[in-house]
């Protein structure tokens, strides 16, 4: 079961991706970003996601720590954390964010997000689908998008502090971040 695919994005995002040019996990491992799937419904997922968390040493249990989520027009019905968290992300919507760290559980929809290989001097855009697994290096840069493609998909979020510390780095803070430094200085691009 394949639940991932990433191509090169081309440096003219209104460009079509070519799919020519296809992105191994073993690249995506090299920078950093860990990304599995796993077979099953969603209670197998979230279960998979809760042990690869306990692996990596983030809180299971800690409130605000594990957080569900459901990208679906209606807002009303999602967790007031997850909708304030993703009401700040949408501002910063195609801008560059910095990763504090933990783990995303896909259970079902097909999201894409786009990372930046730093190794590459490009980004590149993974799809997602349902039963995949991402762990987000500390310090590396995504974008996400919210459009058709990814309403309805649902998850899980495993952070290491809870959602309410959560913060969004952007574009002219990211840089200088310290970890963003830690990050680069791992991939030897510093």
């Amino acid at each position: 079961m394949t639940a991932v695919t990433a191509y090169y994005l081309p440096a003219d995002s209104a460009s079509a991706i070519d799919t020519s040019h296809r992105v191994s996990v073993e690249q995506l491992n090299r920078l950093g970003w860990r990304i599995s799937s796993v077979g099953g419904g969603t209670d197998e997922i979230e279960q998979a996601g809760r042990k690869l968390a306990q692996k990596l040493g983030l809180p299971v249990t800690k409130e605000g720590c594990v957080v569900p989520f459901n990208l679906e027009k209606d807002v009303s019905r999602m967790a007031p954390e997850m909708h304030d968290l993703l009401t700040k992300t949408a501002k910063v919507q195609n801008n560059d964010i910095l990763t504090s760290g933990g783990i995303i559980a896909i259970t079902s929809g097909s999201p894409y997000m786009d990372i930046e290989d730093v190794t590459a001097a490009r980004w590149d855009r993974i799809h997602l689908g349902a039963g995949t697994l991402v762990c987000t290096p500390i310090g590396a840069k995504y974008r996400i998008a919210y459009n058709e493609q990814s309403r309805g998909t649902t998850g899980i979020i495993f952070f290491k502090e809870t959602i309410s510390t959560q913060e969004l780095s952007v574009h002219k803070e990211i840089d200088n971040h310290p970890d963003r430094q830690a990050y680069l200085r791992a991939q030897a691009f510093v």
